[in-house]
């Protein structure tokens, strides 16, 4: 990790590739610099994931410019998607994003997963960039245009005697922009006194860590295990298509660090009944397997796996578990967590309302972390897209959860069985509080008898 405080100095001093600037690239960098919220968009969107990003280019050894790629290809949004089906940050269509191992079906989006999809374009560029030979702008090309498409080019200038540098090809149109933007990209991040801008300040320290969930689990559990909001943990879970991960794996979640190491411990101590919730279904006589699963929305395998079956036959009477395949839980505890957002806000007006100044630097994510609301909810108070820039001196109206919603203290006596995580499902509490409440240890060892004091909500 380099010495200094600032992500954006970090990246600077990182930059490794040398090149002369020219009036192709001074074009593009006009165009940057032509929209105030250009940049200060990007690195809202970017501020979750650039610092994984850029660990990852720099374990590898790679040039820092190419951080710029996701800024140019979706401006960081993880849900984007072109008019040629590219998705994601890095925007891997679906031929390419399978080449290089990414998996896309109903329950999963690799080209959406932020790690996954960066391994995988670092993996492209190494590849294109051994294809051409170590020349940087050759590589960048390509991952625009295609190996093939700039290895013609080249042929053709070899046999005409021409230069087979990059700006000596005969390109695409979009090809002979792409890497002119990506360099004056890199130029502006790289001098931003120079030019006259102002990055907001992003810290060098990661917000977001790698959790293994050792299997599948609801999104609305993992959440209250770790003491967050559901939409907290799916919105920076972009590749998930449901409230539940895949049943396939990949079994991690990226989860904010302040939460992190709450919901490692729970998931340690959660039995594998509890990670994904189930209704029970009793078979009738002429019942199948694949009837069952057409009828409740879940897959063959799906049932077979809830319920650990390995063959198809079933018994009348048998009583059979089906997974929620996603959806959200229908449980009190998860219409709490989830309620729509406009319940939400009519909960919330109750006098409590905050307003807040913007400061430089500021963004909706780490407005909303501080306040404890999310990101969502704080942009569609004040009118803004869940994307919107901030300027400095705006006024932020903030809803915070009502001190009085959580403030009704309990006994509760440990029986056989208890664990530190089913006791914090049931009363709807993070288990890192649980453990803070009762001066407990990382073991969260508990014995019949013992007594816990929670803090539990006044409507449970």
């Amino acid at each position: 990790m380099q010495d200094t405080d600032n992500l954006w100095a970090r990246i600077s001093d990182d930059m490794q590739l040398d090149f002369q600037d020219n009036q192709r690239i001074g074009q593009q960098r006009a165009t940057i610099l032509r929209s105030d919220n250009h940049l200060a968009t990007i690195a809202s969107r970017a501020e979750p994931y650039l610092y994984l990003i850029v660990e990852e280019i720099e374990r590898r050894g790679l040039p820092m410019e190419l951080v710029t790629i996701p800024m140019i290809e979706s401006m960081f949004d993880p849900h984007a998607r072109s008019s040629s089906n590219a998705v994601g940050l890095w925007q891997f269509v679906p031929q390419t994003g399978r080449n290089f191992g990414l998996r896309h079906d109903s329950w999963y989006d690799g080209r959406r997963d932020v790690i996954a999809s960066t391994n995988a374009a670092l993996d492209y560029f190494e590849y294109l960039n051994r294809f051409f030979d170590g020349d940087w702008l050759q590589t960048l090309a390509a991952y625009n245009a295609g190996e093939g498409r700039v290895r013609n080019a080249i042929l053709r200038n070899q046999k005409r005697g021409l230069p087979t540098d990059y700006w000596s090809l005969d390109l695409p149109r979009e090809t002979r922009m792409y890497v002119p933007k990506v360099l004056a990209m890199a130029d502006v991040l790289s001098n931003p006194d120079k030019y006259n801008i102002s990055l907001p300040v992003l810290a060098n320290e990661p917000k977001l860590r790698v959790v293994t969930t050792e299997g599948q689990i609801d999104l609305h559990v993992a959440a209250q295990l770790a003491g967050l909001r559901p939409a907290d943990l799916k919105e920076v879970n972009p590749a998930l298509s449901r409230w539940t991960t895949s049943p396939r794996g990949s079994y991690r979640l990226l989860v904010p660090v302040e939460y992190a190491d709450s919901l490692e411990l729970a998931l340690a101590d959660l039995p594998q009944r509890e990670r994904v919730p189930t209704r029970s279904y009793q078979v009738s006589s002429g019942d199948t397997l694949s009837r069952i699963a057409m009828q409740n929305g879940v897959s063959v395998n799906q049932l077979k796996t809830a319920n650990n079956l390995r063959g198809n036959s079933l018994r009348r009477g048998q009583t059979l578990y089906i997974p929620t395949g996603g959806k959200p839980m229908p449980t009190a505890s998860v219409q709490k967590t989830a309620a729509s957002k406009p319940t939400q806000l009519a909960a919330n007006a109750s006098g409590n309302k905050r307003h807040y100044k913007v400061r430089s630097g500021d963004t909706l994510w780490n407005i909303s972390r501080a306040h404890g609301v999310t990101h969502n909810d704080l942009a569609k108070w004040n009118g803004l897209n869940a994307k919107s820039a901030l300027k400095p001196g705006m006024q932020l109206v903030i809803w915070p959860k009502s001190a009085k919603s959580r403030d009704k203290s309990m006994v509760y006596q440990v029986r056989r069985g208890d664990s530190l995580s089913a006791i914090a499902a049931r009363f709807q509490v993070a288990v890192v509080d649980v453990m803070r409440w009762n001066q407990l240890d990382k073991s969260g060892y508990l014995k019949p008898g013992q007594e816990l004091t929670l803090f539990v909500d006044n409507n449970s």
